[in-house]
C-alpha cells in the first residue's frame, strides 16, 4: 500500500466523523492479476468539491464504478454517511443519496428535454420508466429546476437536437433531480471545446452548491480552480491528495502527471 504524506494546508476538522460523508478503506479492484484500484483510501467531508485526476490508466473510472456501485469491489469497503453501503447496487446507492453522470450523456435521445428531466425526477421513488402515465407533480418539479438555472435550451426542445454540452448539462441536472447528497461528475468537459468548458464548470458549480461533488476531469486548470480538494492515483494507487496549491507543489506529482506545473 503506498503511504501518502499528509496535506499540511488541510483543515484536521475535514476528516472528522461529523463532517465526513464518504470514505473508502483499502478499495481494490482486480481484473484477473492486473490490479485497477489499490488499497484506496479516500475521505470527503460534506460540501467538498473534491476531484481526481491521474495519467490514462490510473484507475480513476474503476474506482468511480465501484462508488456508483455498477462494478463490485475486489477487497475493501465504502462508507456513506457513516454506513457501509459495500456491495449494495446501484439503485440502492441512488437510493442513499450518490448520483452519478457519465462520461457519455444517458439520455433518451427521442424525448424533450422536460420529458427527459421529468423521467428523472420520478425515479427518486421508483426506476425509468417512460410509459408511465405523467405525474403533474414530478413535470411541475421539472419546470422548476429549469427555472432555477437557466438552462439554456427551451423545455419542448428534443433531446437529440442538444448541442454536446447541452447534453452533458442536462444529464448533470438530472443526476441532481434525485436531490443527492454526493454527486459523481465522470469527466464533464470530455468532448466538449475549452469556451464550453468554461462555461460546463460554472453551470455545474452553480448546479451543484452547497452539496457534495466528486469529479474526475482530465482538464487539470479546471480541476485546480474549482476544486477544494484532490487526489491524485497512478497506476491504480494514490499518490498524493491536498489541496490544489498543494498537490502542484507534489514532487511525486509532478513525476507522474504533471510535469508542466
Amino acid at each position: 500500500m503506498t503511504t501518502v504524506e499528509p496535506d499540511p494546508n488541510t483543515p484536521q476538522t475535514q476528516s472528522s466523523a461529523d463532517s465526513e460523508l464518504l470514505r473508502t478503506e483499502e478499495l481494490t479492484r482486480r481484473f484477473g492479476s492486473l490490479v485497477a484500484v489499490d488499497d484506496v483510501n479516500i475521505s470527503i467531508p460534506r460540501g467538498e468539491f473534491h476531484s481526481i485526476i491521474g495519467p490514462n490508466g490510473a484507475g480513476k473510472t474503476t474506482l468511480f464504478n465501484m462508488l456508483a456501485g455498477t462494478l463490485p469491489e475486489s477487497d475493501g469497503r465504502i462508507l456513506f454517511d457513516g454506513e457501509e453501503i459495500t456491495g449494495l447496487s446501484d439503485h440502492q446507492r441512488v437510493q442513499r443519496g450518490i448520483s452519478r453522470a457519465y462520461q457519455t450523456p444517458q439520455l433518451f435521445s427521442g424525448l424533450s428535454v422536460l420529458e427527459n428531466l421529468r423521467l428523472a425526477v420520478q425515479s427518486k421513488n421508483q426506476s425509468f420508466n417512460p410509459i408511465k402515465k405523467t405525474d403533474s407533480a414530478h413535470e411541475q418539479e421539472a419546470i422548476e429546476m429549469l427555472e432555477q438555472i437557466e438552462f439554456e435550451a427551451a423545455p419542448g426542445q428534443i433531446t437529440e437536437n442538444l448541442s454536446h454540452g447541452n447534453k452533458k448539462k442536462l444529464e448533470i441536472l438530472m443526476a441532481l433531480s434525485v436531490d443527492p447528497d454526493l454527486l459523481l461528475l465522470d469527466e464533464p468537459t470530455s468532448g466538449v471545446s475549452q469556451a464550453d468548458s468554461d462555461s460546463l464548470m460554472e453551470f455545474i458549480s452553480a448546479a451543484s452548491a452547497e452539496r457534495t461533488v466528486l469529479l474526475i476531469e482530465h482538464n487539470v486548470d479546471l480541476v485546480l480552480e474549482y476544486s477544494d480538494r484532490v487526489t491524485v492515483l497512478n497506476r491504480g494507487a494514490v499518490i498524493s491528495q491536498g489541496t490544489p496549491s498543494y498537490i502542484t507543489q507534489d514532487e511525486t506529482v509532478q513525476k507522474a502527471y504533471m510535469g508542466s506545473y
